[in-house]
Formats: structure tokens, C-alpha cells, sequence
């Protein structure tokens, strides 16, 4: 059953609803008094329901007024949804706190000294590492509003606690337009190079020669994974050098980790495989797959409401002047398959949306831009499961979810995302369009766009001056 139609149908569904609403004005002009207020009710419906999913039927349609609250509601409801049959891609791919969360990233970058950055005196013990391969595009870098992002607002504190390792994943690392960049050496508290290793550097040239996209990938993701490793947090996280974080993202996620462990240890593991903080809503809709769930869950609604309107009638008296055999008949095979139809046009991330907070995602989820990893599954799974694969020339991405399936890992997310993508051009040199010029076929959550600013910077205030408070008792 399909519930996108192509334009060519919607013509013809405007027609059609011309002939059907006089046909059935004629019908119902022999029907009973008490039954006609059925009928008002069922016009009122149907219109809604064409006009909210038919956005070329006419506006001063009969039944056009009754329709308009519904179909307000519902656009303005799911018009972030990119399996809603509402879904309005240019409003939606607008990047309402992206843009400002970048502008802030960009500007602290630049305002950051050279002495401003972290010295062996004011260290402590790292409770995250971050870790970021980065490759040189053409005509554009993202690597400077993703550590920007990463680092602003943070207290000296919050700072001391992490541990940022940035990898110029280039056998040449002047080819990468931010090498040597004073923004960067002042941000990153460990610059690997492939020069630091003779066997490294030899198969990233040949690599390199290959254009061996997908294995080079996996082996750079693999360094950064081992420097984080000398680090000795206890946390990894992986993050895309095309990324944006929200303000206030240290907290969010470290409360998730606790929460993950815990929720680890009662299902009865000792550790899981990572915890996500992005997600691309589009792959987490109404799935083909799934089919014979849906169409079982609309039978038993229907039938569910059949025998509640029977036994209604049966043992409610006072109810069989109204709950006639018509009216049964209208609500069961109209009004409820209609109120079916428009929950699944509504879309899956509308209408059943993931839970806030930690939750397992083991299908659907994509893509790689942020994952933490515990300390203890890079060093006994990850890190020996890509040297014994180094030839695969499966996306990193891909590779750590087929591992996942492989082993039965847990794969925990967390909701409302802390990050977003941006980038609009790819690390192998294809374009994708500039910052808040999105479209439909990108990896982006449109959720993240939500975030108020103030609100969020509210937070992070407040979770900073808690934490003193704590430390100070």
C-alpha cells in the first residue's frame, strides 16, 4: 500500500471529489434526521483528510473550512518528518541553529591564542578523548566549526577533562589547508602524523596511490582509535570532521554514559559496542519490511473498535438511538481506516518518535558522524577486529555495524541528538552544495534545528555551576 502519490493522481483526485461529494449529497439527503449529523461528521473528515494529503485539491473546497485546522496542525506537526507525507524539505533543511552554532564555533576559533591552550600543568585526568580523522576536501574545510563547536562554552574545567586528538590523514600533511593553522595547534592536544610511524606511512602512500578510499578510511579511523587509547580515558569519541555540536554537549553525553552502562549491566553485559549522538531520521520511518506488522495492527484497530461499538450498543441502552447499524457501519469502515490512513501518512518519526534519553538502536541507524566507544571494547574488540580486516573496502561505518550484527552487540542512542552534519562537500570530492544550502538526499537530523540557543546555553550554565557547587561541598 502505498501512501505517496505522483502529482498526475492528485488531478484526478480532484475531480473525482467533485463527482464523489455530489453523489454523495444526493444519498444522504434520504437519511434520517439523527443520522444526517453522521453525515456532516463524516464530510468533515474525508475533507480533511483529502485536503491534507492532496495540496493541489481547491482551497474553497466544500468542507475546505472544517479541513483547514487539521491539516494546519498536522503540516506544522510532522513538516520536519522526511517519511511524513508533510514533509517540506526547504523548511525543514533550514539550519536555524546550525548557522548560529557555526557562527560561534568560527569566532571562537579564531579568537583562541596559542596560549590559551592546554599546558602539562593544569591537565587532569581525562574522562574523553575525541578523536578526528580529517581529510582535505576541495575548495572547503568543516574542521574548524567542528572543534570550534566542541570547545566553546566549555570552562577551564570541562576542558581540563578531555583530551583532543586530531589526525591530517594525509602521507603529505601540507596538503590539508588547515595544517599548521594556529587555531588548530591550539586546539588539539595531540597532532599524530603517518611520519610518526615508517610502516604507517608506506601504506598510506600506497593507499593514497590506489585512491583505496574505503581501506585508507578504516586504517586512519584506526590510528586515531590508538591514540585516544594513550590518552587513558576511559571513553572514546569519533567524530566526522564535518560536524556541529550543540552547546552544552559535555554533560548530555556523559549522562548518557552513565546511563548506558547501567542499562548495559541489567541486560546483562558487562559493556556495550558504542552510544550514538546522531542519527538520520529518514531511515527510521514505516519500513517495507514491516508490512505484515502494520497491515495485523490496522485489523486488529478496526476490529478492536467493531466490538466496541457492539458491546457499547449492547450493554449501554441509552447509546442505540445514536449507535445505529449506519453509524457502526461509518465508523468502523470509514472514519477508522481514514484516521489509519492519515497516522501513516503523518510518518514513523511524527507519530512514534524515539524516546528522549538512552535507547537501544540496533537497525536502521546511519551514519558515522559521532560514536563513543568505552575504553575497554576499543582495545579487546575494535581495534583488533580492524587490523585483522584492513583490506575491507566496506565504509567504516558499515564495518562497525556488521561487527555489531556479527557479535550482538549492544548499540545504545541517544534522543534528542547533541550533534549535527554539515558538510556539504565529501572527503572524496564530490559536491554536495554550502552550509544551509541542504537537500532532501542528505545525512542531516532535523530535529537538531529545534534547538533554541538560549535555552541551551541556560543549561550548560547551569549544569557548570552545579558541578562547582558539588566540588566546593
Amino acid at each position: 500500500m502505498s501512501f505517496l502519490r505522483h502529482k498526475g493522481e492528485k488531478q484526478k483526485d480532484a475531480s473525482a471529489h467533485t463527482q464523489s461529494h455530489v453523489t454523495t449529497s444526493i444519498y444522504f439527503e434520504h437519511i434520517s434526521a439523527p443520522n444526517a449529523r453522521i453525515y456532516v461528521i463524516l464530510r468533515a473528515v474525508v475533507s480533511a483528510v483529502r485536503q491534507s494529503t492532496n495540496s493541489e485539491a481547491p482551497k474553497h473546497s466544500p468542507g475546505s473550512f472544517r479541513g483547514r485546522v487539521p491539516r494546519r496542525y498536522i503540516r506544522s506537526t510532522c513538516k520536519r518528518d522526511p517519511t511524513s507525507k508533510f514533509f517540506r524539505a526547504q523548511r525543514a533543511h533550514v539550519p536555524t541553529y546550525s548557522a548560529h552554532r557555526i557562527q560561534q564555533a568560527i569566532e571562537y576559533a579564531d579568537s583562541i591564542a596559542p596560549e590559551q591552550s592546554l599546558q602539562d600543568g593544569t591537565r587532569s585526568s581525562p574522562e574523553l578523548c575525541i578523536g578526528v580523522p580529517s581529510v582535505q576536501r576541495d575548495g572547503i574545510s568543516y574542521l574548524k566549526p567542528t572543534l570550534g563547536s566542541l570547545q566553546h562554552g566549555l570552562i577551564a574545567e570541562e576542558r581540563a577533562r578531555l583530551r583532543f586528538v586530531i589526525f591530517l590523514a594525509h602521507s603529505d600533511q601540507t596538503k590539508h589547508r588547515d595544517y599548521g593553522q594556529p587555531w588548530l595547534i591550539s586546539m588539539a592536544d595531540v597532532l599524530p602524523s603517518y611520519q610518526d610511524d615508517p610502516a604507517n606511512l608506506a601504506l598510506a602512500k600506497v593507499m593514497e596511490r590506489n585512491h583505496s578510499h574505503g581501506i585508507k578510511a578504516k586504517f586512519d579511523y584506526s590510528i586515531v582509535l590508538e591514540e585516544c587509547q594513550k590518552t587513558g580515558a576511559p571513553y572514546t569519541l569519533m567524530v566526522e570532521d564535518d560536524v556541529v555540536f550543540l552547546d552544552g554537549w559535555r554533560h548530555r553525553i556523559m549522562h548518557a554514559l552513565n546511563v548506558a552502562t547501567t542499562k548495559s549491566w541489567g541486560a546483562g553485559y558487562t559493556d556495550f559496542l558504542y552510544l550514538r549522538l546522531f542519527y538520520y531520521e529518514g531511515l527510521l520511518g514505516w519500513n517495507s519490511e514491516s508490512w505484515l506488522t502494520y497491515l495485523a495492527s490496522s485489523l486488529t484497530v478496526t476490529i478492536g473498535t467493531l466490538c466496541l461499538l457492539v458491546l457499547t450498543r449492547r450493554y449501554i441502552p441509552s447509546t442505540r438511538l445514536y449507535l445505529t447499524r449506519l453509524t457502526m457501519f461509518l465508523i468502523t469502515l470509514v472514519f477508522t481506516p481514514l484516521l489509519i490512513v492519515l497516522f501513516f501518512t503523518a510518518g514513523g518519526n511524527c507519530m512514534m518518535p524515539q524516546p528522549d534519553g538512552v535507547h537501544l538502536m540496533s537497525d536502521n541507524a546511519c551514519c558515522g558522524q559521532g560514536l563513543v566507544f568505552p575504553r575497554t571494547t576499543v582495545i579487546n574488540e575494535l581495534l583488533p577486529h580492524f587490523r585483522n580486516q584492513r583490506l575491507s573496502e566496506v565504509p567504516t561505518d558499515s564495518f562497525i555495524e556488521e561487527y555489531a550484527e556479527e557479535t550482538g552487540a549492544l548499540r545504545w542512542a541517544l534522543t534528542p541528538v547533541v550533534m549535527q552534519h554539515i558538510g556539504g562537500q565529501s572527503s572524496h570530492g564530490i559536491p554536495r552544495g554550502q552550509y544551509g544550502n541542504m537537500t532532501g538526499g542528505h545525512i542531516w537530523n532535523f530535529g537538531f534545528e529545534e534547538n533554541d540557543a538560549g535555552m541551551l546555553a541556560a543549561e550548560h550554565m547551569e549544569d557548570s555551576s552545579s558541578h562547582q557547587n558539588r566540588r566546593d561541598d
